[in-house]
């Protein structure tokens, strides 16, 4: 995402989305034979299922041969991605016949690609929490939070804080190597992960989050688990 050099004028006056640099690169896997319809088809319906309620506008949404870009200009960034995320994933889901699906999403919030900005820790506006409605389809989530700090902040505190945040939600966790497990209902799970991202990135100039979900995975239902 390009963007202009932010001033301390300009970090002192109300920052944009765009400005500050928050956005999401997300892609669907279905393990079916007709894969490329329900690609295709999903990214389609997710527009069309969000444009009414305003959820796409002022996104900038480019998909490419690897995944697809969402980066937000202006409005409620971390809701607007949520709801991108959750409606592409679950059309995907649904197009599939529920067969195994997985999805990896990269966030940042933060320096936008191609800036030289120097935001500053005290001066970022908060975001509005995000709400989705229970998507009916567990999943499982592979999670990483990655604040960049530059040496004067530390760095371990808001990734603990942001795991307890989403262990006090209620879903089932698990900490792993590198990454933290998640489960539960797929909006439930977007949800914790998208706020405690967006919490942190109040504080931390740039904050970088990784997802990897997995629905309807037939080793997790050989195991027990149906996610």
């Amino acid at each position: 995402m390009s963007g202009p050099t932010l001033s301390p004028q300009t970090l002192g006056a109300e920052l944009t989305p765009e400005q500050i640099g928050i956005g999401m690169r997300i892609s669907v896997h279905p393990h079916a034979d007709d894969f490329e319809r329900i690609i295709v088809d999903a990214i389609k319906h997710t527009s069309e299922v969000l444009r009414p309620h305003g959820l796409t506008e002022g996104l900038d949404i480019q998909t490419g041969e690897v995944s697809t870009y969402v980066g937000v200009k202006t409005g409620d960034a971390a809701q607007k991605l949520a709801a991108y995320a959750a409606t592409l994933i679950h059309s995907a889901s649904v197009a599939s016949e529920r067969r195994h699906l997985t999805s990896h999403i990269l966030l940042s919030r933060g320096c936008p690609g191609g800036a030289a900005c120097e935001l500053v820790p005290g001066e970022l506006p908060a975001e509005k929490r995000v709400f989705l409605d229970k998507s009916g389809i567990p999943a499982a989530a592979s999670w990483s939070l990655y604040p960049l700090t530059d040496g004067n902040l530390p760095h371990m505190d808001p990734i603990m804080e942001a795991i307890q945040e989403v262990k006090d939600s209620g879903l089932e966790v698990t900490e792993d190597h590198f990454a933290t497990t998640v489960r539960g209902d797929l909006s439930c799970v977007l949800t914790v992960i998208f706020n405690a991202w967006a919490k942190v990135g109040e504080h931390v100039p740039h904050v970088v989050s990784h997802v990897s979900l997995s629905l309807d995975s037939p080793s997790a239902q050989n195991s027990g688990d149906a996610a």
